[in-house]
């Protein structure tokens, strides 16, 4: 009898470290946002919102072994962009396709995101870093449209730190429209 109690009550324990484990209030919550342009296709940012630690940050900044392990696996893929038509974030041209999603940063907080293939190289896409925000405890990004048509902007926030890049879309791009009545060839 002693033994099956035992027993069961190692089960008990086991299955609440699981659940424990598993609690949802305190893992990383997956966002998705995106936008669709008639005529074009979709533009989708998913990502998992990772929580932010500032004594880790302060420690990886101080020694390149850590900061590069932690741009190269941690933060290397935190979600995907998909997109169905060309962009150009931040300077950087993004040709339509699905990437894995990550974010860089060196000793001197400059960030940037990286969009990658699984065969292809990186694309390093430089982020306006402001530093003054008030702190932000989850990774948290928006896509909002701007002043210009073919104009959108991409902000990630997370700490003190409020980082941004404009994302233009080409095929919304000013052009001529032919008048009514003559032939688009002209």
């Amino acid at each position: 009898m002693r033994k099956i109690l035992l027993l069961a009550s190692m089960v008990v324990l086991l299955v609440a470290q699981v659940a424990w484990g598993h609690d949802p209030r305190v893992l990383a919550k997956k966002f998705t946002h995106s936008f669709s342009i008639e005529g074009a296709g979709k533009l989708t940012l998913a990502y998992t919102s990772l929580h932010w630690n500032q004594p880790s940050y302060d420690a990886v900044k101080k020694n390149e072994q850590q900061l590069q392990r932690m741009n190269s696996t941690l933060w290397r893929k935190i979600g995907t962009l998909d997109s169905e038509f060309d962009v150009v974030m931040g300077g950087v041209q993004v040709p339509k396709g699905s990437y894995n999603l990550g974010i860089n940063f060196d000793a001197n907080d400059n960030f940037k995101l990286v969009l990658w293939t699984a065969g292809g190289k990186d694309l390093l896409i430089p982020l306006e870093t402001q530093a003054d925000s008030p702190p932000v405890t989850y990774l948290t990004f928006d896509l909002r449209p701007v002043s210009e048509t073919d104009t959108f902007v991409i902000e990630g926030r997370s700490g003190k730190f409020r980082c941004s890049a404009e994302v233009k879309v080409p095929y919304l791009a000013p052009h001529e429209h032919p008048e009514a009545g003559q032939n688009k060839s002209h």
